[in-house]
Parts: C-alpha cells; sequence; structure tokens
C-alpha cells in the first residue's frame, strides 16, 4: 500500500457512493464488491482510518470530501462521528456477506 492514495479514494468513495445514497446503502455496495476483493476492503478501511485521523489533526479537505457529497458536518467531532459510522457500517455488511 506504498503508493496508495487514502485521500484520493476518499475522494472516490464519496463522490461515487455517499453521493448517490445514504451511508448504509454505500456501505452495503462497498462490502458486495470487498468480499471479493481483498486490496478493496483493505483500502476502504485503511481510508477510513486515515480520514479520521487526519480530520482529528485539522486536515480540512476530509470535511471537504463529506460535505460535497450532500452530507454537511461542520466540525471534525461530527466528521469523526460521521466517519465511524460510516466504518462501522461498512465493516458490519462486510462481515455479513463474507
Amino acid at each position: 500500500m506504498g503508493t496508495f492514495n487514502w485521500k484520493e479514494n476518499l475522494k472516490d468513495l464519496f463522490a461515487a457512493t455517499v453521493n448517490q445514497q445514504s451511508i448504509e446503502e454505500a456501505a452495503e455496495m462497498m462490502a458486495s464488491v470487498g468480499v471479493s476483493d481483498e486490496e478493496y476492503h483493505r483500502e476502504c478501511v485503511f481510508t477510513l482510518d486515515e480520514a479520521m485521523r487526519a480530520v482529528k489533526v485539522g486536515d480540512s479537505y476530509v470535511i471537504d470530501c463529506i460535505n460535497k457529497s450532500g452530507y454537511q458536518v461542520r466540525d471534525i467531532s461530527s466528521a469523526v462521528v460521521l466517519l465511524g459510522d460510516f466504518k462501522e457500517a461498512y465493516l458490519k455488511e462486510f462481515s455479513r456477506d463474507g
């Protein structure tokens, strides 16, 4: 994962999945891919973990990605909660599908 760009992946996850549907529906769609593609699964988890880490240290890019998707977060705390909910929904769907 040395050249993996979590920021680009975060933008894509929110633009391609969350923008079109709820967090739960996006997680379900992502999990349906993740169960058959281990690399994709690792990238999803890594991206959400890195986004939570980055926003906690003030990286506004994460908040911008979220807000461009149609979801609105105003601060670090609400961004962390949303990302945590997204990861939890994804892992729940992943474990159910797997």
